[in-house]
């Protein structure tokens, strides 16, 4: 009777092995592709020069802004990655830089943004795509205090031009932090 389990045994694992066999020769040669998701993300690529207005907030009183953002596809292609500085001004002593990486994640079906500014916050979050011409983006802000809820909006106003909206949600409103109507350098 062992003889008979031993025999049973190696036709499961011969049955398993020869099951397995396909899958195995089906492996993926070399890394993954970036998701095809990510060309929606496209229009941002590019230098981009911003005028707007940072309005009174925790972080200081209203007051006019100008910066200008360099965003590339980058990281194997999976990730655009950009930076937005501000010029410093007398009206704008502290002006901020802001540094964030764009994406999809295919496993959530959502774009991602994370983002990190020079007063030491940083943020996740994610958007449906986009909605006719605007993307919202929404989620947390962290640093030097507890998480809060923020919301950016990138709204398309033509070929090489978009506005954006910042806004962050304080004892469960949400208030406007910034605005910037942003060109396409060159254009």
């Amino acid at each position: 009777m062992n003889r008979m389990a031993s025999k049973g045994l190696c036709l499961v694992c011969a049955a398993l092995f020869l099951t397995a066999l396909p899958a195995l020769s089906q492996a993926p040669a070399g890394p993954p592709s970036p998701s095809p998701e990510l060309a929606k993300l496209a229009f941002f690529a590019g230098d981009w020069t911003c005028k707007g207005k940072a309005e009174a907030s925790p972080f200081g009183p209203a007051h006019a802004t100008l910066g200008k953002v360099h965003i590339s596809k980058e990281i194997g292609g999976f990730w655009y990655v950009g930076r937005y500085s501000e010029t410093k001004t007398a009206a704008n002593p502290h002006p901020i830089v802001f540094q964030f990486t764009q994406g999809y994640d295919g496993t959530a079906k959502a774009f991602t943004m994370d983002c990190f500014d020079s007063f030491g916050s940083h943020c996740h979050q994610t958007s449906a795509g986009w909605q006719n011409d605007k993307l919202v983006y929404s989620g947390e802000s962290t640093g030097s205090g507890p998480a809060t809820p923020v919301r950016d909006t990138f709204t398309k106003t033509g070929a090489a031009s978009l506005e954006h909206l910042g806004e962050m949600q304080m004892e469960g409103k949400w208030i406007t932090i910034d605005h910037e109507t942003c060109a396409r350098a060159g254009k």
